[in-house]
């Protein structure tokens, strides 16, 4: 007698299907998590670049308290202490017409979404200088002595902000992939945290609320919270 040992059409078909839903199931959650990994990566890496300028500017007895620096100023000394970055110039000095100078540099910054993603982002705060780094990520400046209009923030300040990913790599929302930090006595601060000027997370880090400003205060849990970019990309 001769047996035959294999696998009828009907069985392989069954077990591609099986393979399929599989699949389906776990591949979008990997993907996810992949790019929540490389979202908190750069995040870390941004953390990381302007914390050890910071450090270095205190080292060397150089300010960084925004009473020293007119506005527009404050980035062109930042910009001392980072290898290869482009100044684009600001809002007032006008905007450089360099390759590295993207798009929103040369429209005022325009594009950036609030938190809930349909509000348009207070984009002043990004105005008083912009850096373009070589990996690609964008550095925003906010050092007036008098902030104009914006009566939420009295005395002089200093905000920098980070498109962790550039401009032409969605989706450009703040609290997302572009995150605010704020300098205290000389330290840097992630903005929500105590002692910085936006704490109030029902306003300022929030996807329902409406404020323009929403997601400026949510550097503070992107930063503490394992999980914060796992969640917010589900």
């Amino acid at each position: 007698m001769n047996n035959r040992i294999g696998f009828t059409l009907a069985e392989i078909l069954i077990t591609l299907g099986i393979i399929g839903v599989v699949a389906a199931m776990t591949i979008p959650a990997l993907m996810t998590a992949y790019k929540a990994h490389r979202y908190k990566s750069q995040f870390l890496k941004s953390y990381s670049t302007i914390q050890q300028v910071i450090r270095r500017m205190i080292a060397e007895d150089v300010s960084t308290e925004a009473s020293s620096y007119p506005s527009n100023t404050f980035y062109k000394e930042f910009q001392k202490y980072i290898t290869g970055a482009t100044d684009c110039g600001s809002y007032l000095q006008g905007v450089t017409q360099s390759p590295a100078c993207h798009y929103s540099h040369r429209t005022n910054e325009k594009g950036y979404k609030a938190y809930n993603k349909t509000t348009n982002a207070y984009i002043h705060y990004f105005d008083d200088g912009i850096l373009s780094m070589q990996d690609g990520t964008s550095i925003y400046f906010e050092n007036h002595n008098a902030l104009g209009n914006d009566t939420s923030v009295k005395t002089p300040m200093i905000f920098i902000s980070v498109d962790i990913n550039g401009y032409l790599t969605q989706p450009n929302v703040w609290g997302i992939d572009m995150f605010t930090w704020q300098i205290v006595d000389g330290e840097l601060l992630p903005m929500g945290a105590k002692g910085t000027y936006f704490t109030n997370e029902n306003t300022y880090c929030n996807p329902k609320s409406n404020a323009d400003k929403n997601g400026i205060a949510c550097t503070v849990k992107a930063k503490d919270n394992a999980d914060y970019f796992k969640n917010i990309l589900k």
